[in-house]
C-alpha cells in the first residue's frame, strides 16, 4: 500500500469520525438544554415511527404504537351483564390506561406546584370529577366536525363515538389487528413490492396525516378539561412556575425502550466519533459505526417499493448515504489506519507483551 493510499484512508477515517462526533454532541446538547422556542431535545421517536424498512415492524412494536395507545385511552369499560348504568358512577368506567395517565399527571402536578394538603385533596376531588366528565363525553358528547363528501365539504354534528369510529375507519382497524392507515403494512409488504415502486405516494401520507390529526384532536378534547380544572385551583404565585413537565425524571433502570435507544444513539455516536478521530480501538469503532448505520439502513430503506420518507434528503434507489458510509467504515476496519496515525500505534508500542516477546 503506497503512502497516498494510506493518507486518504486516514483522511476518510477522520472525516467520518468528525461526522459521528458532532452529530452525537449536538444531540447531547439538545437534551441538556431542554425545549426552547427554536428547538426541541433530540428524540428518535418521530423517525422510528415512520420506519418502513425490513425491521420497521420490530422497531415500532418496541417503542409502542401511538394509535393503539390512543384507542386504549378512548375506550370505556363495558358494564357487567347485571350492572345498571344508572347506578354505576361514570368515572368507574374510565379505561385503566387513561386512569393511570391521569393519576401520574396528578402526582407530577402536585410536586411541580408544591401543593399543600388542602390543595392535594381538592386536586384529587377535581380529578375524580374529570374522570366522570370524560366518560360522559366519550358516551354522550358531540361536536360539529368538517366532513369531506365526494362533491363538497360540510359541517356535520357527530357524537364522540362516531368520531372515534371514523378514526378507527381511517386506520382500518375494525377488528383491532391492523393499526396502520389504509392497511399500510399490507400495502408496504405486498402491494408496493408487487408494483416494484411507490404507487401510493402522496395519498398514503395524506391518510396517515389525517389519522394523526384526528388522534391529536380526540386526545386533546379528552385531556384538556382535566388539566384546565386542575390549573383553575392554582394561586397566582404557583402559576408562575409554568406548565407541568411532560414526564418525571426516572432512574435509568426504569427507562423505556425509546429512552434507551435515544441514550445509546447519543453517546454511541460520540464514542465511535472519538475512536475514529483518535485512532483508538479503530477497528472496533469502525464495526460499531457500521452496525449503527446498518440499523438506520434497515429502518428506513431506499427500496423502490417502499414509501419515500419525507425525512430523507435526496432520492435513492437501493443505495443511500448510510450504505455508502457503512461500506467505507467496513473498508477502514480491514486496514491498520489506527496504527499509522492514531493511539492504536502508541498502545501497541506500550504493550508489555510486545516487549516480552522481544
Amino acid at each position: 500500500m503506497n503512502g497516498m493510499t494510506r493518507f486518504f484512508l486516514i483522511l476518510l477515517r477522520l472525516a467520518i469520525g468528525w461526522h459521528f462526533l458532532f452529530e452525537g454532541i449536538e444531540k447531547i446538547e439538545s437534551v441538556d438544554k431542554g425545549p426552547t422556542e427554536s428547538s426541541r431535545p433530540f428524540s428518535s421517536e418521530s423517525y422510528l415511527r415512520e420506519a418502513t424498512g425490513p425491521i420497521g415492524n420490530q422497531i415500532r412494536s418496541q417503542i409502542g404504537d401511538p394509535d393503539a395507545q390512543a384507542l386504549d385511552r378512548l375506550a370505556v369499560r363495558p358494564l357487567a351483564p347485571d350492572q345498571d348504568p344508572a347506578h354505576v358512577p361514570p368515572g368507574e368506567r374510565i379505561s385503566p390506561a387513561l386512569a393511570k395517565d391521569w393519576d401520574n399527571f396528578l402526582e407530577r402536578f402536585a410536586a411541580h406546584y408544591d401543593l399543600d394538603e388542602i390543595q392535594r385533596r381538592l386536586a384529587a376531588a377535581k380529578l375524580e370529577q374529570s374522570k366522570d366528565q370524560a366518560v360522559r363525553w366519550l358516551l354522550e358528547g358531540s361536536k360539529d366536525v368538517e366532513v369531506n363528501f365526494p362533491t363538497m365539504t360540510a359541517q356535520v354534528k357527530q357524537t364522540t363515538a362516531q368520531r372515534i369510529q371514523a378514526y378507527k375507519d381511517k386506520l382500518r382497524e375494525p377488528d383491532g389487528t391492523n393499526r396502520w392507515p389504509l392497511g399500510a403494512q399490507d400495502i408496504q409488504d405486498k402491494e408496493l413490492p408487487a408494483f416494484d415502486r411507490d404507487v401510493e405516494k402522496q395519498r398514503l401520507r395524506t391518510v396517515k396525516a389525517d389519522a394523526a390529526r384526528m388522534r391529536a384532536e380526540l386526545l386533546a378534547e379528552l385531556n384538556q378539561p382535566m388539566k384546565d380544572s386542575l390549573n383553575g385551583m392554582l394561586t397566582s404565585e404557583q402559576k408562575t412556575k409554568g406548565p407541568v413537565p411532560e414526564a418525571a425524571e426516572r432512574p435509568f433502570w426504569k427507562w423505556s425502550v425509546l429512552q434507551w435507544i435515544d441514550a445509546i444513539t447519543r453517546w454511541g455516536l460520540v464514542a465511535v466519533g472519538l475512536g475514529l478521530l483518535l485512532g483508538l480501538f479503530t477497528r472496533t469503532a469502525c464495526v460499531a459505526g457500521a452496525a449503527f448505520l446498518l440499523m438506520l439502513y434497515l429502518t428506513m430503506s431506499p427500496f423502490p417499493w417502499l414509501p419515500e420518507s419525507t425525512r430523507v434528503e435526496g432520492h435513492y434507489y437501493f443505495v443511500n448515504k448510510n450504505l455508502v458510509e457503512l461500506l467505507a467504515l467496513l473498508t477502514l476496519a480491514t486496514t491498520r489506519s489506527g496504527y499509522w496515525v492514531g493511539l492504536d500505534g502508541l498502545v501497541r508500542f506500550l504493550n508489555p507483551r510486545r516487549w516480552r516477546r522481544g
